[in-house]
């Protein structure tokens, strides 16, 4: 593929076309146009592949698209059908359909007023950023570019094919995409876009916390957001998504961002690193609307970081009681854990040294209580009970405290304890 500056060779869009080709045929045959559209265009445009859902556009209204992809699709799902969007499959390949539209927010409705279009060049404009508003003509190959996008791909500027002001009130969650193509792609800002952003800050509120969570993480994908987080502290946003982490002083959002960039890019595990600088997101979470399983491994990592860097703190090497009370409080969580605490800047490696040697020996395996219920309760001659209970809660400790033994030198342990406990 040539860079981005070179001229278009002739085809380069050909394998896209051909990919929706048992859908075009069908929109061409009833005299519709159909256009591949957005990220999967810009991408082949800078020479990036990715594997990616197709996004088309086009002049047919959803209720056509359902008509023409009938037969078609192997899957058809219509969850974003009053928005305009018909969402198939067909063999491995998604696609999205979205008639031609202008979308905007009115007021302080959370709901995009949406109105669907037969003009291309009007979907386009409506569009974030002039780097998504490019379009190719499946039926042909040809690139529609009436906002010169190609031409800020190679100058490296991020710009909206109409007025910030109007693109960043039609959708307010833009300004927080903007902070992620900032990052992403190296676009720096034209002038006046951090400025309307900025006056428009307020607007952020009426887009819904899974909106605004969706495109974080997104920006917690990207390879070093620190760029889009800069961004977001220069338009008034940091606050507004990240209030926890916008409190910190500029030195501990530095070193945290630092920490960010060499995490592993999952925007969870991201998340936790800034949950562990910040003692907690608990606003964010609410803000946000973090699902259970996602805000459960977050304190899970947290916790666990804690728990170590008390256990670590005393500077003394990790015992092996020590370990496996570790083990067991952590559960199965306990690599991931100890891999976090590194990247927090907790010294775990006499920890891992530990672990390891304990892992050989089976020490790790199985670090409940040596004997069940059934055979306590016969050993002692005792009915099920709290002393049955306080037994199973000695032999835990001897386990933990000691290691692994045979169950006839437990149960003489066993024994041997209870007896001193009923002459005591």
């Amino acid at each position: 593929m040539n860079g981005v500056g070179d001229p278009i060779r002739e085809g380069a869009f050909d394998d896209l076309c051909d990919s929706v080709a048992s859908v075009s045929e069908r929109f061409m045959e009833a005299g519709h146009r159909l256009y591949l559209v957005g990220g999967l265009v810009r991408d082949r445009l800078m020479g990036v592949t990715r594997a990616a859902d197709h996004d088309l556009t086009t002049d047919a209204t959803p209720e056509v698209v359902r008509q023409l992809v009938d037969g078609v699709a192997d899957a058809v799902w219509l969850q974003g059908e009053r928005f305009g969007t018909v969402g198939i499959r067909v063999g491995d390949l998604t696609m999205e359909i979205t008639t031609h539209r202008a979308e905007s927010y009115v007021g302080d409705s959370r709901k995009p007023v949406v109105r669907f279009s037969t003009d291309l060049h009007e979907d386009l404009g409506r569009r974030d950023f002039t780097v998504n508003a490019m379009a190719v003509d499946v039926a042909n190959g040809q690139l529609h570019d009436p906002f010169d996008g190609r031409s800020d791909l190679v100058a490296g500027v991020l710009r909206t094919p109409l007025s910030p002001e109007v693109s960043f009130g039609d959708d307010p969650l833009r300004m927080l995409r903007a902070a992620r193509f900032h990052a992403g792609y190296d676009l720096a800002p034209v002038d006046g876009l951090v400025e309307a952003a900025r006056s428009l800050a307020d607007r952020i509120g009426i887009v819904s916390g899974e909106r605004i969570r969706g495109e974080l993480f997104r920006l917690l994908e990207v390879a070093d957001p620190t760029g889009g987080f800069d961004f977001l502290e220069e338009v008034d946003l940091g606050w507004r998504v990240l209030p926890e982490f916008a409190r910190l002083d500029a030195d501990a959002r530095s070193s945290t961002l630092e920490r960010v960039a060499a995490m592993t890019a999952d925007p969870v595990l991201r998340l936790a690193v800034i949950a562990w600088s910040t003692a907690g997101l608990a606003e964010t979470a609410v803000a946000l609307r973090l699902s259970g399983a996602d805000a459960d491994r977050i304190t899970l990592l947290v916790d666990a970081a804690e728990r170590i860097r008390i256990g670590g703190a005393a500077g003394e090497p990790w015992s092996d009681g020590s370990v496996r009370r570790l083990a067991a409080a952590i559960g199965p969580t306990l690599d991931p854990a100890v891999d976090f605490s590194d990247s927090v800047g907790i010294l775990a490696g006499d920890l891992r040294m530990a672990l390891g040697r304990l892992r050989g020996a089976g020490e790790l395996d199985d670090l409940g209580p040596a004997l069940g219920g059934d055979e306590v309760m016969a050993l002692l001659g005792l009915e099920a009970g709290r002393e049955i209970g306080e037994a199973l809660a000695w032999l835990l400790e001897l386990r933990l405290d000691e290691g692994r033994m045979e169950p006839g030198d437990v149960a003489i342990r066993l024994l041997d304890w209870w007896s001193a406990r009923s002459s005591s």
